[in-house]
């Protein structure tokens, strides 16, 4: 239930950032350069300054270095509350310990 919400949430996000971004708005050098090594590992397929391009970064959005993230931002490709929600990090379970029994009364973590 909560993996459906999360990802309900981000395709909303990404799906507005689509939406509020400009079609052919101009890439910023810092964008460039920041988002560089994202874009060859994410999406070298599309051409610069595309939708295309677009969709793809808001597809790899959660894989996408902090330095790129805040480019972005400061482009106004999408906010930093979008940006800040996309990055936050799911609470995760603590981890169950297991004992294997190796001697009697004797036990060891694994």
């Amino acid at each position: 239930m909560k993996t459906r919400y999360c990802t309900a949430a981000a395709v909303a996000i990404a799906a507005s950032i689509l939406v509020l971004a400009p079609a052919m708005a101009a890439i910023t050098e810092r964008v460039k350069q920041d988002c560089r090594v994202d874009y060859q590992r994410y999406c070298k397929a599309y051409a610069v300054g595309s939708e295309a391009l677009r969709a793809c970064m808001s597809r790899s959005i959660k894989k996408v270095s902090r330095v790129c993230v805040s480019a972005l931002v400061d482009a106004g490709e999408m906010s930093k509350t979008q940006a800040d929600r996309l990055r936050k990090k799911p609470a995760t379970k603590h981890a169950t310990r297991r004992y294997t029994h190796t001697h009697k009364h004797t036990y060891t973590k694994r």
